[in-house]
């Protein structure tokens, strides 16, 4: 008799539900498909050689270390540098305030699982990172988006939307943001809209989730007072990763927030995986340390600009002039809105994929499934600078076939 796999799984699972950007990811293997699905940082910006020479210095040099078991909490020399690191950004921090996680992933999921009953309202952007919106979820939390703008969350509904939780017997106490070059939108956070925020927090007992795996990555102007940096009363949990400024390889990312909660996070995380990749945290130390990360997010600033770059041009250029498109100053994602008069982005993904085009169709990145049928998040890190106009084109040539028609069946749907 087959089992039934179904009937064992724990209760707390049917929280677990696929992301639709992982469906893509595949697409990402066909060499025919010039993807802006993923949010991957360039293949072609890995430091092959030089991360190939360090590790094969740190092995000889410090393999008996590198290659065992550390503390769950992590590399004592990796955390007294980011520690350090943050203390010189405006966020006083000492390494007993800092865990190492697995990317900043495992962090989300830690905080997760040690904050969020099930029933929680936990408020997010709108729209929001899917994969922390999934966190969520998978411990029974229920994301609630508060509305932004090209500024960030609006204060206003924030509160508004906080009373009317309130007054339906809810208590909300996490805010989740990713405030520097969000991830679908591209768009930053000001520093007006932190300030107004960090007082809300207060004023509720609000604690912010602080994800900052794109802020070094600033291509023009400057990036606002991170809320850790501006947080008085402990209530901020912050998120680093070395996967966009170094390589995603390595699995290695880090929280900071109050020593409390990164002792219970380590009590969490001893049950997960025991401690990160040891190679990984020594490797991440020696490459800080010795100035060279900070020397590759110079170079890849450029690169990533260049992308960008082309990506807007592309779409000022191919696209039809009722589509409308953030113009982020960092980061990876480009947030493209079409008409509400034109198909559902879903249903142009679907035509798009016919011209070995990918995007991914914006329905995931809200809380209501209901809402953003008609937005589409663009990622420029991946493709080269060719593919970016290629693809582009090819789009650009059915919408406006779409926006001349109104109907998919213009373009043979």
């Amino acid at each position: 008799m087959t089992i039934k796999w179904q009937n064992y799984y724990a209760e707390r699972t049917k929280h677990i539900t696929g992301s639709q950007i992982r469906q893509f990811f595949a697409l990402t293997e066909r060499p025919e498909v010039i993807s802006f699905a993923g949010g991957f940082p360039g293949n072609e910006f890995f430091p092959c050689k030089d991360i190939s020479a360090a590790l094969a210095a740190l092995v000889l040099e410090d393999g008996k270390q590198a290659l065992q078991y550390t503390s769950t909490e992590g590399s004592a020399e990796l955390r007294t540098y980011l520690a350090e690191k943050m203390t010189g950004e405006g966020a006083f921090k000492l390494a007993d305030n800092l865990i190492i996680t697995d990317g900043s992933q495992q962090g989300l999921d830690l905080l997760s699982r040690i904050l969020v009953n099930p029933g929680d309202a936990v408020l997010v952007e709108e729209p929001a990172y899917i994969g922390g919106m999934s966190a969520i979820k998978s411990y029974g939390g229920i994301p609630v988006g508060i509305k932004m703008d090209e500024e960030g969350v609006i204060p206003s509904v924030m509160e508004k939307t906080i009373k009317r939780l309130k007054d339906e017997g809810k208590n909300p106490k996490i805010f989740y943001t990713v405030p520097n070059f969000q991830n679908p939108t591209g768009y930053t956070t000001s520093l007006q809209r932190r300030q107004a925020v960090m007082a809300i927090a207060y004023r509720y007992n609000l604690v912010i989730i602080e994800d900052n795996p794109y802020g070094n990555l600033c291509y023009e102007g400057e990036v606002p007072t991170s809320y850790v940096a501006m947080d008085e009363r402990e209530q901020v949990i912050y998120l680093g990763s070395y996967s966009k400024i170094l390589i995603p390889g390595i699995r290695i990312g880090w929280m900071a927030g109050p020593k409390s909660l990164i002792e219970k996070v380590s009590l969490a995380k001893q049950t997960t995986n025991l401690c990160s990749s040891t190679l990984g945290q020594q490797l991440a130390y020696r490459l800080s340390e010795s100035g060279y990360v900070d020397l590759h997010i110079n170079k890849l600033i450029d690169l990533y600009r260049e992308k960008r770059d082309r990506m807007l041009n592309s779409m000022k250029h191919y696209f039809p002039a009722d589509i409308e498109f953030s113009e982020p100053k960092g980061g990876f994602f480009i947030w493209v809105k079409f008409p509400e008069y034109y198909p559902p982005s879903r249903e142009i993904l679907n035509i798009a994929l016919k011209y070995n085009v990918a995007f991914v169709h914006g329905e995931g990145f809200f809380s209501d499934s209901k809402c953003g049928s008609h937005g589409a998040r663009f990622s420029f890190s991946q493709p080269n600078s060719e593919e970016i106009e290629t693809g582009i084109k090819i789009l650009g040539s059915l919408l406006h076939t779409i926006s001349e028609n109104k109907t998919l069946e213009a373009v043979g749907q």
